[in-house]
């Protein structure tokens, strides 16, 4: 899914918020209020309690948009989904005459935000706005895909991931989520066909192996399935990522595949 803080060049967000002008763009930067932009974005990182201290004291001193997007963003990182959302959905409203490309992306921020924090009506909502605004961009049909998924909407999946994948062939993450969907559409082997792929230009993704280890276990491979789950198993241990939901997952499979069959 597409996380919060997105790519948005720094310069191109602050002409979009309206802290630089695009005639301007190569003259130096001006010391004061992009340099607060990016000050208060960066403390979102080390410190995003301060951080959202800074941008709604700067809101409140007429910070504007760039207040509000940074707003959003420490709101975000303190895991207040629901608010942070909110803070972007409004920012993105807002914006009617900012480029396309800025508002679709900051839609695609708010859509994330909503679905982690649950609300897949507005996550689906957000993103549909996102993709009307700017067709063709990979990582929003992803995210559209991701929430489709939790609302178990297999064809909708099936159709955003090939979205995706029409533009981005070797996103294994959508062909992870297209090999799901086609498994819960009573698809195997191209559910199976998806997967390998997956895993082939993602070696060391967990969510790839856990759906090649189920589609093998689907298809007869049983001892197959067994080492992919181990491997998710393994290599989460190896970086860190043992809290990963693909890890419960793939022992869940591993206990039930060891229970003598009833």
């Amino acid at each position: 899914m597409m996380t919060a803080r997105q790519s948005i060049p720094v310069l191109a967000l602050l002409i979009a918020l309206g802290l630089a002008s695009p005639s301007r763009a190569e003259e130096p930067a001006k010391p004061a209020e992009p340099r607060s932009y990016e000050s208060c974005v960066g403390l979102t990182d080390s410190n995003p309690a301060k951080a959202l201290t800074y941008a709604r004291d700067w809101k409140a001193a007429g910070g504007g948009n760039a207040a509000l997007h940074c707003e959003a963003l420490a709101l975000s990182a303190l895991g207040e989904l629901d608010e942070a959302a909110a803070r972007f959905q409004e920012l993105a409203d807002a914006m009617t005459d900012a480029p396309v490309e800025t508002r679709a992306e900051i839609y695609g921020q708010a859509g994330s935000a909503w679905a982690v924090a649950g609300n897949l009506a507005k996550a689906r909502s957000a993103y549909d706005t996102a993709i009307e605004l700017l067709p063709g961009i990979p990582e929003l049909y992803l995210g559209r895909a991701q929430v489709r998924a939790l609302e178990k909407d297999w064809d909708g999946v099936r159709t955003d991931a090939g979205e995706a994948l029409a533009e981005s062939p070797s996103l294994a993450a959508a062909l992870t989520l297209r090999a799901t969907a086609l498994r819960n559409l009573g698809h195997p082997k191209a559910a199976l066909a998806d997967a390998e792929r997956a895993v082939s230009l993602a070696p060391h993704n967990l969510e790839a192996l856990l759906e090649r280890g189920r589609m093998r276990a689907q298809t007869g491979n049983v001892s197959g399935a067994k080492a992919d789950w181990l491997t998710v198993i393994r290599f989460a241990k190896q970086t860190g990522r043992t809290s990963d939901p693909a890890v419960a997952a793939a022992q869940a499979l591993l206990d039930k595949s060891e229970k003598p069959a009833q």
